[in-house]
């Protein structure tokens, strides 16, 4: 790879669960990588790490500096219960600091920005009984980012994913996506396993693999917005007894039907990489890892 062809790229949320699997997969590329995060606790190998908050616009003109692409990954998000509760903290965490970000980005050398957002996005009304403040959040940042883009030379990409899980996924009770918790809670279970409603509810995901190759592959992408995922549905009863198989237990499933049972929406993928990895796969592959931190 020539000097001239090769890319300084900015990998902002580097810390997080897709930011530090995007970077083990570009690092192979022999691209010239830069991070961001603000957990000082967080290191990486041959790359520059960038410690702050985008809030600051003085800090957003620092790591801009010399740079490319942009690869926007940082996403304040826990699990649904948490963003219903207290949806104006996540929208306040998601939009803000895109905001300052985008300013600061209006001076920079970048060429192309590559945003993660969620299916999620399509759920936003303002007719909805409850406000989902994450999904919310992503939705007002992609309306931003399409306003940025008219006025701007900067390719703008926004990579709608579906619910992301693999190795490296949060399994914290209070704060986990349905598959880790479930893993979590099926592991540490001994007689009985509450199930929210039905258990019909079909639900579509993607592997972290299977993601970060299509944020790869979305550099050199035509379409301005992309939506990735693994189109193979499984219900949540599906899920539950896969896991279950896997950790080799029988449990007493009792289904609580005064919890929500809404069907989602299912979506309709248009992947630039083909996914590789199935839901048998990829939760072999995630409660392996899961045994492999808890000893």
């Amino acid at each position: 790879m020539s000097k001239k062809s090769r890319k300084n790229v900015l990998i902002i949320g580097a810390s997080g669960f897709v930011g530090q699997a995007l970077t083990r997969l570009l690092s192979s590329t022999r691209q010239k990588l830069f991070l961001v995060s603000r957990k000082k606790s967080f290191k990486a190998k041959g790359t520059k790490v960038y410690y702050g908050d985008l809030n600051s616009l003085n800090f957003c003109r620092r790591i801009l500096k010399d740079i490319d692409v942009v690869y926007y990954l940082a996403g304040y998000k826990k699990n649904i219960a948490w963003h219903v509760n207290k949806p104006w903290e996540f929208i306040n965490g998601n939009v803000w600091p895109l905001l300052s970000f985008l300013e600061a980005l209006k001076d920079s050398r970048v060429k192309t920005l590559i945003y993660l957002s969620t299916t999620h996005v399509k759920y936003v009304g303002l007719k909805e009984k409850s406000i989902d403040g994450y999904a919310l959040g992503k939705y007002l940042s992609e309306l931003a980012l399409k306003s940025f883009a008219k006025k701007s030379a900067i390719d703008i990409k926004i990579v709608r994913s579906a619910v992301i899980y693999g190795p490296g996924d949060n399994f914290n009770p209070r704060e986990a996506n349905f598959i880790p918790a479930m893993i979590r809670r099926i592991a540490e279970s001994e007689q009985e396993l509450i199930v929210w409603g039905r258990g019909l509810r079909k639900l579509q995901f993607i592997y972290i693999d299977d993601l970060t190759a299509n944020l790869a592959k979305a550099l050199n992408a035509k379409k301005s917005l992309l939506i990735v995922g693994d189109s193979r549905p499984a219900t949540i009863n599906q899920i539950v007894g896969k896991i279950l198989k896997l950790f080799k237990k029988e449990l007493l499933i009792r289904h609580d039907q005064t919890k929500p049972d809404k069907q989602t929406k299912l979506n309709v993928f248009k992947n630039l990489v083909k996914p590789e990895v199935d839901i048998d796969q990829g939760l072999k592959k995630t409660i392996n890892y899961y045994k492999k931190i808890n000893g």
